[in-house]
């Protein structure tokens, strides 16, 4: 079943976006539809200057190719916009809103403003829509991850082991403002807000810093060769070479506990590249040839789920059902739940000897994938047993691909 139509992307988008740089907010969006509700002249609760607040999620897929020419696929109207383009790309991630496309021949990052936003007040949700638009440049060496709170964005390269600090709201109104650099030594970790905090890893640890990269008091956890790290609802996940450290905020500093495995995993079968989607409990990874891990940071417990074939790609989706979303050894999209095991899967769809380029989406009713070397994007609904809902034609080779507006 398709989804119901709404808003066009504005026409707007590729002006701003080719223009560059932008120093102000987001410009008004460009829709007079009914569904815009108009600003009160207090901007009203949950209000962003210079946004349109809409009444369902704003979702679009940004897909990029290696020259870093930028298209933004409205999934709802399922009509393309070119976004210009921010050169050559070897790394993409996003936060649900900005792009940071990371070039290692220029050395630097870009900063870009999708214009589709959601902000999660627990109880309510508002969804904002702007133009688009170049942030800025920030220099920049290696892979980049990003993860956001409501006031800091973090970025972190695993090939140098540094990192640096955004200020979240300044990000919105279209500034990259530095607060703060965490220095290191090239290791696969994370640096990842926790609300006005920090969780940050080094080569053998996991610590607590404050906005400014300043140490936080009680110190932090050991953590043995860690694999990356990942917010959830309840506090951060990083992966350790003997399980997990969660930590949390509590009081004046952040908290620590370990979450060991339930039995001791061999190299090639840890939790690496944990993943979920945004503001999930749980966080799920390949376990090597033996299946998936779920970890619930809730109950603190692991679960290993045995399939038949190796997961490249891991992410769990959703609260209900647990469901875990995931690209396999075969090619293609799967579907397990922790208790029942592989529940769906399609007909291979990627080519198997690329795997480690496709770039798995999920939200709160649908995945996606890019085909590297092809020029589709596929929608994949995963509660109605894999099904493949929709293919999407794209106008360059789609070999970095983002959902925004979540």
């Amino acid at each position: 079943m398709s989804r119901p139509p709404r808003l066009a992307l504005s026409a707007l988008t590729g002006v701003l976006l080719v223009a560059g740089c932008g120093s102000g907010g987001p410009g008004a969006a460009d829709d007079t539809s009914d569904d815009a509700a108009a600003p009160s002249p207090s901007g009203g609760h949950g209000y962003v200057e210079g946004a349109a607040e809409l009444t369902e999620p704003q979702l679009q897929l940004a897909y990029l190719d290696g020259a870093g020419s930028v298209h933004a696929l409205d999934l709802l109207t399922e009509e393309q916009a070119e976004l210009g383009s921010v050169g050559e790309v070897s790394s993409v991630a996003t936060d649900g809103r900005f792009l940071f496309a990371a070039s290692e021949a220029a050395g630097e990052l870009t900063v870009v403003d999708t214009g589709t936003w959601t902000v999660d007040h627990g109880d309510h949700v508002h969804y904002y829509r702007a133009p688009a638009q170049v942030v800025g440049r920030l220099d920049w060496s290696g892979e980049v991850r990003v993860a956001s709170s409501e006031t800091l964005t973090a970025l972190f390269s695993p090939d140098t082991g540094t990192g640096v600090v955004l200020d979240r709201a300044a990000l919105g109104q279209g500034e990259v403002e530095e607060v703060a650099s965490v220095g290191g030594e090239p290791h696969d970790g994370a640096l990842v807000p926790l609300g006005n905090w920090l969780v940050a890893t080094t080569a053998d640890s996991v610590v607590g810093l404050d906005a400014e990269g300043e140490p936080l008091p009680g110190g932090g956890a050991e953590c043995a060769d860690p694999r990356g790290g990942h917010p959830t609802r309840v506090g951060v996940v990083v992966s350790c070479a003997d399980g997990a450290v969660l930590a949390t905020g509590g009081g004046d500093t952040i908290a620590f506990e370990r979450i060991p495995y339930p039995e001791p995993v061999a190299e090639g079968e840890r939790a690496a590249g944990l993943d979920n989607r945004a503001g999930r409990p749980s966080v799920a990874a390949p376990a090597g040839q033996r299946g998936v891990w779920v970890l619930d940071s809730r109950a603190r417990s692991w679960q290993l789920v045995p399939t038949d074939t190796p997961w490249v790609h891991a992410v769990a989706a959703d609260d209900a059902d647990d469901r875990v979303v995931g690209v396999d050894a075969a090619g293609r999209v799967v579907v397990l739940t922790p208790e029942g095991g592989a529940v769906a899967a399609t007909e291979p769809l990627l080519p198997v000897d690329r795997l480690a380029e496709v770039d798995l989406q999920v939200d709160a009713d649908r995945a996606y994938v890019n085909v590297p070397g092809g020029d589709r994007l596929i929608e994949v609904d995963y509660a109605d047993g894999a099904r493949v809902a929709r293919t999407f034609a794209t106008e360059v080779e789609p070999a970095h691909l983002a959902e925004t507006g979540l």
